[in-house]
């Protein structure tokens, strides 16, 4: 776990395959979203810099984040009339 190689903006968005401005908005997550670590080494005109042990651990903690299903909406109760109705708490 003490890989000091370093990984760039380019070669994180390579490889989560995302892009520049998504890491970015992982970036200004809140703490308990587990926000993506700020870099390493910053400097103007160059790009960032993390360690790649920091990101892997940031990626084993993301995958670990119980989050909604997409369209887990859709098995709710409908209506006659197809629309979403209230759960009735008994």
């Amino acid at each position: 776990m003490n890989d000091r190689s370093w990984m760039t903006t380019s070669t994180i968005c390579s490889e989560l395959e995302v892009s520049s401005r998504t890491l970015e908005r992982y970036r200004k997550r809140t703490p308990e979203n587990n926000p993506f670590p700020e870099p390493d080494i910053t400097a103007a005109g160059a790009p960032n810099k993390w360690y790649r042990h920091k990101v892997a651990a940031w990626q084993e903690a993301e995958t670990k984040i119980k989050r909604a299903k997409p369209f887990a909406s859709l098995h709710n109760p409908r209506s006659d009339r197809g629309r979403f109705t209230q759960r009735n708490e008994t």
